[in-house]
């Protein structure tokens, strides 16, 4: 496969701006990169270069919060994943991407909506096991079809009170769990090939060094600037699912 110049400078910008969000916020990859790269990379290669790139910012990121990862608390969301996964990597070939796309933001926008304009969310502190491993295997069965783990494990984390640390060190924790999982799948299912390693060695660095980059920025906020700023940016990734899902859908019309 070869990449034009004007595509692959496209590319690398586009692993700029989600690797650094990514490091700031520790999730948001799939969506920011998924909204940039769709314009310019095939929809077969556009998930596994996505997972691939979020996979190599977490490594790079989850640094920041390492001291805070604790397997109990991981452990159900884990066990949840690892029976999700499958199942969207076997969804994959049959899921209608756009109509998903636009459901997950058309969530995003109204729960975040209402959540920045003060209404305060609820506090899960008890008997949230369970949820913890439905949460779980939801957000595996969104990573393996369409690289969308990130809302809701984020979501929840926040709803579950933890401190900004201790939300990254779970979610970052599952999401590298989840896609090595996904991307061994992908191998096995030929969804990652030639073309797809040809692109990972593109992304790769730049991914490398905003995700470095976002992880340092990320020290410097408080837990209520950080909670803040999670919704503000799920808002838009939100915003930029629905508006381009509904392009897509709209330019497919007879």
């Amino acid at each position: 496969m070869t990449i034009d110049a004007s595509v692959a400078v496209q590319i690398v910008v586009g692993a700029l701006v989600a690797g650094l969000i990514q490091g700031i916020s520790g999730f948001a990859f799939g969506l920011i990169a998924t909204s940039l790269w769709a314009w310019s990379i095939e929809p077969q290669l556009v998930v596994p270069t996505v997972i691939f790139g979020s996979f190599l910012g977490q490594m790079i990121s989850i640094n920041s919060v390492r001291k805070n990862i604790r397997a109990a608390r991981v452990g159900p969301f884990l066990i949840g994943g690892l029976l999700g996964v499958p199942v969207g990597a076997a969804l994959l070939p049959l899921l209608n991407a756009s109509v998903f796309r636009l459901a997950v933001g058309s969530v995003l926008v109204a729960y975040c909506s209402v959540v920045l304009t003060g209404v305060r969310l609820p506090r899960i502190t008890h008997g949230g096991r369970a949820g913890d491993l439905l949460v779980g295997w939801t957000a595996g069965m969104m990573g393996g079809a369409s690289a969308l783990s990130g809302p809701p494990m984020t979501l929840w984390c926040a709803m579950r009170g933890w401190s900004k640390d201790e939300q990254r060190a779970t979610y970052q924790s599952f999401f590298i769990v989840t896609q090595i999982l996904t991307m061994t799948l992908y191998v096995a299912t030929g969804v990652i090939n030639s073309h797809s390693v040809q692109l990972f060695g593109l992304v790769g660095p730049p991914i490398v060094l905003a995700s470095w980059v976002g992880s340092r920025w990320y020290k410097g906020l408080s837990d209520a600037t950080f909670t803040r700023y999670l919704f503000l940016l799920l808002l838009l990734s939100g915003l930029t699912l629905v508006s381009a899902s509904t392009f897509k859908l709209v330019s497919a019309l007879p």
